[in-house]
């Protein structure tokens, strides 16, 4: 009857019918692993990029569904700031088939929180539940082992802004077992700033290993 009133649209075409129909589906410019900066997820050829050749990270690799362009980038935001909360399931189950080249790797999954702010204006932690959706496709445990010091929103921040905002700003959930490989999840790898102090948090709590695994990935 719901359906009838307000029939479920594609969060990439808004077309009735499904969450992500497949027209939309087979639209999104995926990024193959195996043709990727083994870095940063960079789809330009599996070599390390130039953003990552003098470059530090502390994770040791990353994986993105997709390139941040539509219909992506609408899903990411329909479920992010629209609310529509079942394009975590979809979401998840894309980014656990991206990860296949990875099989048997990683002893949990961990995801970047998201502010408390952001919390609160969205009702949700979108991190968290991808996560949550993530962990049960790859059949290993869900850890909530970050929280936010402090920090600004992220979004129309500089590089170097970017750099300075994530710098002390996570922080370890006390008390929190890690096990040796950490999959460490968020939305977008925008510079990786963020992914790269969490992987620093993780280090310091105990993990041997932090690979990353976003939905997009932005240049």
């Amino acid at each position: 009857m719901l359906e009838l009133i307000a029939p479920t649209r594609c969060a990439g075409c808004d077309l009735p019918g499904a969450v992500l129909c497949e027209r939309c589906r087979a639209a999104t410019k995926s990024i193959d692993a195996r043709w990727a900066c083994p870095r940063c997820g960079a789809p330009f050829g599996y070599l390390t990029c130039t953003e990552c050749w003098n470059r530090e990270l502390t994770f040791e690799a990353a994986i993105a569904l997709g390139v941040l362009e539509r219909p992506l980038s609408r899903c990411i935001t329909l479920y992010k700031d629209a609310g529509e909360r079942r394009m975590a399931a979809e979401l998840g189950g894309l980014l656990a088939q991206a990860l296949r080249p990875w099989d048997g790797w990683g002893q949990c999954v961990v995801a970047i929180p998201a502010s408390k702010a952001a919390i609160t204006r969205r009702g949700f932690d979108h991190a968290d539940a991808l996560a949550a959706v993530l962990a049960r496709d790859l059949g290993i445990p869900h850890v909530c082992a970050l929280s936010h010091a402090r920090a600004r929103d992220q979004r129309g921040l500089t590089r170097t802004e970017r750099r300075a905002n994530v710098a002390s700003a996570l922080v370890a959930v006390p008390g929190v077992l890690l096990g040796g490989q950490v999959l460490l999840v968020d939305d977008v790898f925008t510079t990786g700033a963020t992914l790269d102090a969490a992987a620093g948090v993780l280090m310091a709590a105990g993990a041997l290993e932090v690979r990353a695994a976003v939905l997009a990935r932005a240049w």
